[in-house]
């Protein structure tokens, strides 16, 4: 395994949704796109062509009913009927807006009427979160069949305006929205030229081999455009995992060989990983094979597979590569997998970028980076340090929101919030975001991710948060299940790590939580939240 430059992968260039749909249905009609448990035994396939005939179908249906230039939302579980939802509101001229189903029934009404939404798609399970909404059509996924035959006798009737609609890929598509871990939740709007811009530069960077297991909630654009589309793209099969409670059982079905995941997943897999290893005597030889993954490298991924063939059991025993998104990963669990014949690829996506900005490649990383930045998409660092981005697949602006919108595009570059830097050899690096800074009374600015980073070497400190209070740095840690209360250990860790730092940067108190930080749908700790906890 060589880590160093070559050339990007080529992928032919789609020009909008429509024609990667419609690109697959004519070239590789019979190959499976799809597929999904469906009950004891029993998985169903989904052919190309049956997933390009099933949006036309219930695009159709869309556009009989009278929605054409309209905004609809779609609110439900991760599933095959999702999917044909969003590319048949987008590929008919509709604005597709997906919304969080685990928000609440009230903030979910809000963000309908913040996004003018006509008409809302709900599977069964969340169906009582739109109920008594007024001048909202609701059409609901248990009835997918339905519309889909529906759909299909219009078009048998003659009825092709949706088929022949033509993509204007400038237009507003779908209304994405962010979240919120300051507390706000602002309607990034993506138009198809955004969308299917990213899918292209995307592609170029990671080529993908095999299938995959989708687990990340198709309401986040790494879920969806990444997750699923750039897959797509690819021609390789996505098998749907609906609820993560099924997930192993998912994982053995799929024998994915990519899986597209936030960190804490990374995080929860490796210490299930070493339990079983640890109930199998293996632990030690596990932990031992992390801390010289630079020398297994030297003996090539296929010895190592084989070395570590109960590891990869796991997953279904396929698995090559993790893409790893979404926020700050430690780099100890990146060389523990690599060790173990499992590459994790970090990438940086912002949905304001349609998402993604850079990633790892498969043969060329930098640990600890957020990988090189994508063909198109140009980057560069401000002078106070701030992440900026310009390209095809920067968003519209903020859907109604102007004054957002004209504070974070400014020239056309995008301002991410986040600060970083970019080494001599074009890999891009995270270093905090700009809004987290700690301004201490000494005038100095301390980023407490760069702390938390240090903190979490140690495997008993599950999350930390810094933050000042009081002029002073504060860690308020959440314990592994052995430290829980065990205020001595994390005073004594604090102190040494102490010991390294400028007198700015030392933590001068310890908190210690029973209980996880709070945190959004894709697993970010909502940092207000702990602003509110300590101000109470």
């Amino acid at each position: 395994m060589k880590n160093k430059p070559y050339p990007l992968y080529s992928l032919p260039i789609i020009m909008d949704l429509k024609d990667m749909v419609r690109s697959r249905a004519k070239n590789t009609p019979n190959d499976v796109a799809f597929s999904y448990s469906a009950g004891k035994n029993r998985i169903v396939n989904k052919t190309c062509l049956e997933f390009s005939s099933d949006i036309d179908a219930f695009g159709t249906f869309i556009y009989e009913k009278g929605f054409r230039d309209k905004h609809i939302a779609i609110i439900g579980e991760n599933s095959y009927e999702w999917l044909v939802s969003f590319l048949a509101i987008v590929n008919g001229g509709n604005v597709a807006v997906p919304i969080d189903k685990e928000q609440p029934s009230e903030r979910i009404k809000q963000l309908l009427m913040q996004s003018d939404c006509e008409a809302v798609i709900v599977s069964k399970s969340y169906a009582d979160l739109v109920e008594h909404l007024e001048n909202i059509v609701v059409f609901s996924i248990s009835d997918f069949s339905e519309y889909v035959s529906a759909g299909q006798a219009a078009i048998d009737g003659g009825k092709n305006g949706y088929i022949d609609n033509k993509i204007c890929v400038d237009k507003l598509a779908a209304i994405f929205f962010t979240s919120g871990t300051m507390g706000n939740s602002k309607g990034v709007m993506l138009s198809q030229k955004n969308m299917a811009s990213d899918i292209n530069s995307a592609c170029k960077n990671f080529k993908l081999d095999g299938n995959t297991l989708a687990v990340l909630p198709f309401h986040h654009t790494f879920g969806l455009i990444t997750a699923i589309f750039k897959v797509f793209n690819y021609s390789k099969s996505t098998f749907i995992n609906k609820s993560l409670k099924h997930i192993q059982k998912d994982l053995q079905l799929a024998k994915a060989q990519t899986i597209f995941m936030v960190p804490l997943f990374v995080e929860t897999f490796y210490k299930t990983i070493l339990d079983t290893a640890k109930k199998k005597g293996k632990d030690k030889m596990l932990s031992h094979a992390a801390k010289i993954s630079d020398i297994l490298l030297k003996i090539g991924i296929d010895i190592r597979r084989k070395l570590f063939k109960s590891v990869l059991e796991a997953f279904g025993g396929n698995l090559e590569y993790i893409i790893c998104g979404g926020a700050p990963l430690d780099a100890k669990y990146v060389k523990a997998f690599r060790s173990w014949g499992i590459s994790i690829l970090n990438g940086y996506g912002i949905t304001e970028c349609s998402p993604v900005v850079s990633v790892n490649r498969n043969y060329y990383w930098r640990d600890g980076s957020i990988g090189q930045v994508l063909d198109g998409c140009q980057v560069r660092i401000s002078d106070d340090g701030e992440i900026l981005v310009k390209g095809d697949n920067v968003m519209m602006g903020y859907y109604k929101d102007t004054a957002a919108t004209k504070e974070a595009l400014i020239d056309d570059w995008y301002h991410t919030g986040n600060l970083g830097y970019i080494d001599k050899d074009g890999f891009l690096f995270i270093s905090g975001r700009k809004k987290n800074l700690i301004i201490l009374s000494n005038g100095e600015n301390v980023s407490p991710e760069e702390i938390e980073t240090e903190i979490l070497l140690d495997e008993a400190v599950s999350e930390v948060v810094v933050y000042g209070e009081n002029g002073m740095l504060t860690a308020e840690i959440f314990p592994d299940e052995e430290h829980i209360g065990n205020q001595q250990y994390f005073d004594d860790l604090i102190s040494h790590l102490n010991k390294e730092q400028p007198q700015y940067r030392q933590i001068r108190k310890v908190k210690l939580r029973d209980k996880e930080f709070e945190k959004n749908s894709t697993k970010k700790i909502l940092r207000y939240k702990v602003m509110e906890e300590h101000h109470d």
